[in-house]
């Protein structure tokens, strides 16, 4: 668990702020401005090591500003409905040790605040919206990490799904040629998440995603998948962009090649979608990347919305929106 920088003075109201990924957790506290005050990584082990060590760093947070509601985001698949017994528990996931695990229970159990909870990937398509110069713009936001998950945001008066967000990271994809490898996801071996998450691409080529070198033929082949799933979604949704986010995002080069192959996949069919896309970048890393679903979370707790643990407590009132925030590194 690593600490981030203490602030010089003690705020009155604060929000903490919670990402509960697959192979880490962020834990931070916000301002009611969405400025980030200071973050602590915890490393996932167990489920009750890992929520051992979040609880912990919550009490001592909770020990030194006035916490009025935790923002949580958390991957899923989650139960969101309020009227069931495991409202807010994670359900059949693919980490199956974490099936059953309610964190917003917990957290509300422990410190009687509300918690501000939604599955990550919709925390983090907040946090690119709040921080778009053009606020109407669509996009799918697409997250590639240990897993791989993604959601729909559009302008107002369009139809976009905000509970359940579809699974993204399940689409089939074509195996390209030259990759052998039978696939990561414990469902469907060779879907989008089995060929093309950071699981994947540590089980395909023996070694962490991060010992694998820029020019590395790796890169090629995650280019490739992702431009494929990536003309998948323009065919099926017509959405203009698509933000990229999560750690496979930062690799260097890879969405440009993720782009070249997406024009070459698409071959200038249908012609008034390729008008549309020929000249510019579909896909983008997303302006909030690496840290989209915490500061989502935080904007949960902010601004009141997500769904609410307990399900018959009020949410706390929104605040200002705003257009751009501080993330320190």
């Amino acid at each position: 668990m690593i600490p981030g920088p203490r602030p010089a003075t003690r705020p009155k109201e604060v929000v903490a702020a919670i990402d509960a990924g697959k192979t880490k957790f962020l834990a931070g506290v916000f301002t009611p401005d969405a400025n980030e005050l200071e973050r602590c990584r915890i490393r996932v082990t167990t489920p009750r090591e890992t929520v051992d060590a979040l609880l912990a760093y919550l009490d001592g947070i909770c020990e030194r500003y006035s916490v009025v509601a935790i923002g949580l985001a958390v991957f899923g698949p989650l139960e969101v409905n309020p009227g069931l017994g495991d409202f807010g528990g994670i359900v059949g996931s693919s980490e199956p040790q974490w099936s059953g695990v309610n964190l917003p229970s917990m957290l509300t159990t422990r410190f009687h605040v509300p918690v501000l909870f939604d599955f990550d990937v919709n925390a983090a398509a907040i946090a690119e919206a709040r921080n778009m110069t053009l606020p109407a713009e669509d996009f799918v936001y697409l997250s590639i990490g240990t897993g791989i998950g993604g959601t729909f945001h559009g302008p107002p008066g369009r139809t976009v799904p905000r509970t359940d967000p579809p699974q993204l990271g399940h689409m089939h994809l074509p195996r390209e040629p030259d990759d052998g490898y039978p696939g990561s996801c414990r469902f469907h071996g060779a879907c989008f998440q089995g060929l093309a998450s950071g699981r994947a691409l540590s089980g395909r080529w023996q070694r962490p995603t991060h010992e694998l070198p820029a020019g590395h033929r790796a890169w090629d082949l995650e280019a490739r998948y992702i431009a494929r799933a990536c003309a998948n979604l323009l065919y099926s949704c017509s959405f203009t962009t698509v933000r990229m986010g999560a750690g496979i995002s930062q690799i260097p080069g890879l969405v440009a090649r993720a782009n070249h192959y997406l024009r070459l996949f698409m071959n200038g069919f249908p012609e008034n979608l390729w008008r549309g896309i020929a000249d510019r970048n579909v896909i983008e890393v997303a302006r909030t990347a690496p840290h989209s679903s915490l500061l989502g979370a935080a904007l949960q707790a902010i601004e009141g919305t997500g769904l609410v643990f307990p399900p018959d407590r009020p949410a706390p009132g929104p605040a200002p929106s705003r257009t751009s925030f501080r993330i320190p590194n």
